[in-house]
């Protein structure tokens, strides 16, 4: 294989590392082998397949004094915490399992049943969600809220 050869790899992690240490070790330089992954993602499924660290629990801290935020599955009532930035944040904060990618609003992984209340969006999406669905990435609420989480 000539040195000046550059190998372009597309594939799953596990191909594209094996083929590219062949390629190191038949004599091509490593900078010079480009790699993109191709193929399935892991899942996105918290909370039902995969086992959450902590179980939900209150923000640390003095808890916050706005409006009731409730996660029906995970059983855990809070207070929105100031400066908080959205449904998802407080989420993450309390470990309660939340699938994302972009946090924009574009990607509708985030995309979660909305049991009460209402919210209003910090971005706007491109794409509503289903009727009775939030994009818990790019909103906040408007009233006390109880998630499908």
């Amino acid at each position: 294989m000539p040195a000046a050869a550059d190998a372009y790899l597309c594939g799953p992690p596990a191909f594209l590392t094996d083929v590219a240490a062949a390629l190191v070790e038949a004599g091509l330089p490593a900078d010079r082998i480009h790699t993109e992954i191709f193929g399935p993602e892991p899942g996105l499924t918290p909370g039902i397949s995969a086992k959450p660290n902590r179980a939900p629990h209150p923000p640390a801290g003095a808890p916050g004094d706005g409006r009731r935020m409730s996660f029906a599955r995970s059983g855990l009532t809070v207070p929105w915490p100031t400066g908080c930035n959205s449904l998802l944040d407080l989420a993450e904060t309390c470990d309660v399992p939340a699938r994302w990618s972009c946090r924009t609003g574009v990607c509708h992984n985030c995309e979660t049943g909305l049991l009460s209340g209402e919210v209003h969006y910090s971005l706007d999406p491109i794409d509503p969600p289903a009727e009775g669905n939030v994009l818990i990435c790019s909103t906040q609420p408007r009233t006390a809220v109880t998630l499908d989480l």
